[in-house]
């Protein structure tokens, strides 16, 4: 099979499970860990896994249509907004960011005119490294900044003090779509249904070669309830900077070039929907990644 397709297959595949367990999880109020989802091949270790409760968390509303009522206490403080100290320390941080990231590796930033003048929407880069968040955070204005939340893995925005005081600085709300699908999907729809943007890596983890990999289906999940403008952005020079597992002195011109937004609602309005805006925004950064 040839790579284009495999990959497209890929995609849908991912989408197509991404549904499975999204359904799962609001008609029969549970949530499967990566463990458990490790262990379904046949539709029958899924149904065993769903009926025995092994591995899974109970929810019982929608994390789409109530968001907020999924998370708990400590979940919820993710998503309040700064107060004075909190705001002037994140506009230090980002002052600081922005300085290194133009000096050290001389950004340069395209396509800044397609970012909507009104939110919400979603701004979804291609994920090669560690430092693409803050290439995309020093391309964005401090305006564009306060009204930005960020998707950020579990395992490194939030794995010790120092990371989660930069977490909570930058508004970044914990994502593990291993472990925690539902509670995922559920920050990323309390954010868009607060009217603010969303910056989303769907690929779910760092490239491990560079190239695009296939997106997960947790943003097509969201745009089916939350039909919002899609940013797609295609980030050049940070994998030869820092690829995954290790360090390169390689000081190359980092840019992050954004595509023209599109639009879910020109795509069918049936459940099908979700893979076609999945596999459109991939279109979409892999044409931006060719230029």
């Amino acid at each position: 099979m040839a790579p284009a397709h495999a990959a497209r297959w890929m995609v849908l595949a991912l989408t197509l499970l991404g549904l499975v367990l999204a359904e799962i999880g609001e008609k029969a109020g549970v949530e499967l860990h990566e463990e458990a989802i490790e262990r379904i091949d046949t539709v029958r270790d899924l149904l065993r896994e769903v009926t025995t409760g092994a591995g899974r968390t109970t929810h019982r509303v929608s994390p789409f249509e109530r968001p907020e009522e999924v998370l708990d206490d400590r979940q919820k403080r993710w998503l309040k907004p700064l107060g004075p100290v909190g705001s002037a320390m994140a506009r230090g941080m980002f002052v600081l960011n922005r300085m290194m990231i133009l000096g050290l590796f001389r950004l340069r930033v395209e396509g800044l005119e397609n970012l909507p003048d009104r939110g919400p929407f979603i701004i979804a880069p291609n994920h090669v490294s560690y430092l693409d968040s803050f290439a995309v955070a020093a391309a964005l204005d401090r305006s564009m900044l306060r009204r930005t939340y960020w998707a950020g893995w579990t395992g490194a925005a939030f794995g010790n003090p120092l990371t989660r005081l930069v977490s909570r600085l930058a508004q970044v709300v914990p994502v593990d779509p291993g472990s925690a699908g539902l509670s995922s999907l559920a920050f990323g729809a309390a954010v868009l249904g607060r009217g603010q943007n969303l910056v989303w890596f769907a690929e779910g983890e760092r490239s491990p070669t560079g190239d695009l990999q296939p997106f997960r289906p947790g943003m097509g999940l969201l745009l089916s309830y939350y039909p919002v403008p899609v940013v797609p952005v295609f980030i050049r020079g940070t994998y030869e900077a820092m690829p995954r597992g290790r360090f390169s002195r390689r000081l190359e011109q980092v840019t992050v070039a954004f595509g023209e937004p599109l639009d879910p609602r020109s795509l069918d309005g049936t459940a099908s929907s979700q893979e076609q805006v999945v596999e459109a925004v991939h279109e979409r950064v892999a044409e931006l990644g060719a230029r």
